[in-house]
């Protein structure tokens, strides 16, 4: 499978489902990562809900299950390119990464 160059999820399905707390509990590789970046879980879901659709990169493929996508958004957060990617994940909002992008 290939990355795609639109997203699978509708941006505006994944805000509601975090303004919902329908979400499923972020892994504790992401919370440390933002912890690095001195931005609370609480902040890490408003900069979510400010995403827009030009902040879209790419939608890639599960290494284990590539019938599975996730989507990817890159934005500046506090002066620092922050890359983002998630799913939805049995009806629930799934955060997989937010943290610096080191590629810029």
């Amino acid at each position: 499978m290939t990355d795609r160059r639109r997203p699978t999820y509708s941006l505006q399905e994944i805000k509601r489902l975090i303004q919902r707390d329908e979400i499923i509990d972020a892994p504790y590789i992401v919370k440390n990562s933002t912890c690095g970046m001195c931005l609370t879980m609480y902040e890490v879901y408003q900069e979510i809900l400010n995403l827009e659709n030009r902040d879209f990169y790419k939608s890639v493929p599960e290494i284990l299950n590539n019938k599975v996508y996730q989507d990817v958004y890159r934005k500046k957060i506090k002066g620092m390119h922050v890359y983002i990617k998630f799913k939805i994940k049995d009806g629930l909002f799934f955060l997989l990464s937010f943290k610096p992008d080191e590629n810029k």
